[in-house]
């Protein structure tokens, strides 16, 4: 048992693209709980009504009414967007401030958005990790992910893709032979523990800045944006500015 494992029990997990309105509004609570409302209003629910991202949901319901507004407490969310090429644009998992430790719940998550986008025949997925930061790049190759060829520039700093196939996350992770109830109730060896706190909370640390509505500081940078789609035609070499940002 962990401290976490009798609240685990209650909560409900699914991956979707459709998003009702009771769970935009839930999403919307979770944000604003959380600190950062604007990543829903100015981010979020634009790309919700495109249908552009697959949400990972761990939620728990109250007893009665069952249905509409209010009825759901999102608990944690992981965020892919689909982008040229089908492949995968990750945002790390966010939790609420309760679950910040409940790496159980992060786990379960993360395996069931990685076996959403395997089973969707996703090829690969990434994050944008700023240039020269050691600590994520460090935290991404023993989660099995590699630099790959594509680089972004902000105003402040040169970000590179590391990419992996969901497969090899899933693997390397340790996450694809563990059933969600061992994750949830954190039934792992010290390998596969480390290695998972390692992924998690140094992702989250790196996309804090950016929560925080700080892109200047920002060791991360969320996969809300299709970026390969949005560059000019001739793309943007490594060290070249972006359009202004704030």
């Amino acid at each position: 048992m962990t401290y976490h494992s009798s609240a685990n029990e209650s909560v409900r997990m699914a991956v979707s693209r459709d998003t009702d309105p009771q769970t935009r509004t839930a999403l919307a609570a979770f944000c604003r709980r959380n600190g950062y409302p604007y990543l829903f209003t100015e981010v979020l629910e634009p790309l919700l009504s495109a249908q552009a991202l697959v949400l990972a949901l761990a939620v728990t319901e109250r007893p009665w009414p069952p249905k509409g507004i209010g009825s759901q407490t999102i608990e944690a969310v992981g965020i892919a967007m689909i982008g040229t090429e089908g492949r995968a644009h990750l945002t790390p998992v966010l939790t609420d401030r309760r679950n910040a430790t409940n790496l159980g719940l992060v786990g379960a998550l993360t395996k069931s958005l990685l076996e959403y986008l395997l089973e969707a025949d996703v090829p690969s997925a990434d994050y944008l990790v700023r240039q020269g930061d050691r600590a994520l790049e460090h935290a991404l190759t023993r989660a099995g992910f590699a630099e790959a060829d594509f680089h972004s520039s902000t105003d402040f700093a040169d970000y590179l893709e590391f990419a992996a196939s969901p497969q090899t996350v899933l693997d390397t992770l340790g996450l694809g032979a563990l059933r969600v109830g061992d994750l949830l109730s954190l039934s792992l060896d010290g390998g596969e523990l480390d290695r998972l706190s390692s992924y998690h909370f140094a992702l989250t640390a790196g996309l804090t800045a950016y929560l925080q509505d700080s892109l200047r500081h920002a060791a991360l940078l969320p996969g809300l944006i299709d970026v390969v789609a949005t560059l000019p035609p001739a793309g943007v070499p490594p060290g070249t500015p972006g359009p202004p940002l704030t």
